[in-house]
């Protein structure tokens, strides 16, 4: 009885050293060989056989996007120069921007002052999150011979529309008791234009953006150069 046991748990491991031989990598004759002694050493009652490596999955890589500028790594980078090394990739180049709100609301900020405001502006952050960015701006509206100090909040929602055009959809306003010249609300909507694009509008931009995203801070811009 304890033979034929023996026998019988010989044999189990013999078909499985077949099934492990089948689907492991390596020559037949090597497959064979293998086999053939675990046989004999069926037959004579003891199992001897070193079991070939299984194969092992290559481990997954993700594959790069293409012109990334996290600039969340890098926090003493400026978006005003991830956009200018975005400018100068070539045509139908892809590309990512995310930044925190923190560089976001210094490239807004310097904006503004290049654009004419730097005795109006005099500093300011934007908030990001739930698809909005809200501009918060510290200002000083002059009027003749006094000087208003204040600040003043706009928020806007970017979409893209079907053509991937942004839209601002501005979400309102308030500026306290300040009164403040039309056209700063229109920088003001420029300076997040540019935020989104590089650009203050459309005719001027050389990129179209094919993703907005706004959450916890950060946000990310992604796009094709035209």
């Amino acid at each position: 009885m304890m033979r034929t046991s023996t026998r019988i748990s010989a044999g189990l491991i013999v078909a499985i050293l077949v099934l492990v031989l089948v689907g492991c990598n390596g020559t037949l004759d090597n497959n064979v060989a293998t086999l053939n002694a675990a046989a004999t050493n069926a037959a004579s009652g003891s199992i001897n056989v070193t079991l070939p490596s299984l194969p092992t999955a290559a481990p997954a890589t993700e594959t790069p996007l293409p012109n990334l500028y996290d600039l969340t790594t890098t926090p003493n980078e400026t978006m005003a120069h991830a956009w200018g090394q975005t400018y100068g990739l070539p045509s139908g180049s892809e590309f990512t921007i995310i930044v925190t709100q923190q560089q976001g609301g210094q490239f807004v900020v310097d904006t503004l002052k290049l654009g004419g405001w730097q005795d109006t502006v005099s500093g300011g952050s934007i908030s990001v999150g739930v698809g909005q960015v809200r501009l918060d701006l510290a200002l000083l509206i002059k009027k003749e011979d006094k000087t208003e100090f204040g600040s003043g909040t706009a928020t806007f929602q970017p979409t893209l529309d079907a053509a991937g055009r942004i839209r601002l959809n501005p979400q309102g306003g308030d500026f306290g008791s300040l009164s403040i010249p039309d056209n700063l609300t229109v920088a003001m909507g420029d300076a997040i234009y540019a935020l989104l694009t590089g650009a203050k509008n459309d005719s001027l931009s050389r990129v179209t953006v094919t993703r907005i995203a706004m959450e916890n801070g950060i946000l990310t811009v992604a796009g094709k150069v035209r």
